[in-house]
């Protein structure tokens, strides 16, 4: 009797943890059920009050969520917040539809940073397979690198030319390695916002836009950040930019 009353605490010791930890997930998958019934019967704003709360509280995004809480705020003619809720999506799964799709919102309200071009298919790309770009490039970087040592060794002649090239090479190597990820891009949130060029609130003022312009932000300094507007670095204040 002792035994099996040991038996038995042991392996609620056991499984109780695990019930509690996947107890919330549970939760929020019923949470997530039913908002999804709510979209379908044309419940469009009890379920986006659980979509937004379900984004705001998961690091990790879900596409499916973003792509409704697009439409829903598109819907409500929040603009700003739907091409946020895009950009999102676009970082998780970039494709020329939603690139388009993005572009010609933002067309309509003359918004810029939203542009489709050369630059987008770049991007596309980079984000599909960037992390084996650098890998490639590298290896094949070390194998020319081994063949020109061999060469050295050996006495045999190389050209200045190739030298130069495996300089180059090199250099945008790095520049590769060091690209995007330590670049973040926000979505100006405030209906007034005042680009400086420097980040003092009595700076010269570049220029006043509105909400829902994207930038590239690559740089902060208290509370402002260094962003490109119009190829030109400028300084806004973080409080007026959603961060994607």
């Amino acid at each position: 009797m002792q035994a099996s009353l040991n038996k038995k605490m042991i392996i609620l010791a056991i499984i109780g943890p695990l019930l509690l930890l996947f107890a919330p997930l549970r939760a929020q998958e019923n949470k997530l059920k039913v908002a999804d019934s709510l979209f379908t019967i044309g419940r469009y704003s009890d379920a986006k009050n659980i979509y937004e709360n379900h984004f705001r509280n998961h690091q990790k995004y879900n596409p499916n969520i973003l792509l409704k809480l697009a439409f829903l705020s598109e819907r409500a003619n929040d603009y700003t917040q739907s091409l946020f809720y895009l950009s999102n999506l676009a970082q998780l799964e970039p494709s020329i539809p939603l690139l388009k799709k993005m572009s010609s919102l933002a067309e309509v309200y003359s918004l810029r940073g939203y542009e489709f071009n050369d630059y987008s298919y770049f991007v596309i790309f980079y984000r599909r397979y960037g992390e084996f770009i650098p890998i490639l490039l590298l290896t094949l970087g070390v194998y020319v690198f081994v063949v020109m040592l061999i060469k050295i060794r050996n006495g045999e002649h190389i050209y200045k030319r190739h030298k130069w090239a495996m300089i180059i090479y090199l250099i945008a190597l790095l520049g590769l390695l060091n690209l995007p990820d330590n670049y973040s891009t926000g979505i100006i949130s405030n209906g007034s916002t005042y680009l400086r060029s420097y980040p003092s609130s009595a700076a010269h003022v570049v220029e006043r836009i509105g909400k829902g312009h994207k930038l590239t932000i690559i740089g902060a300094r208290d509370n402002w950040n260094m962003v490109f507007w119009e190829g030109e670095l400028v300084y806004v204040r973080k409080n007026d930019l959603k961060i994607i």
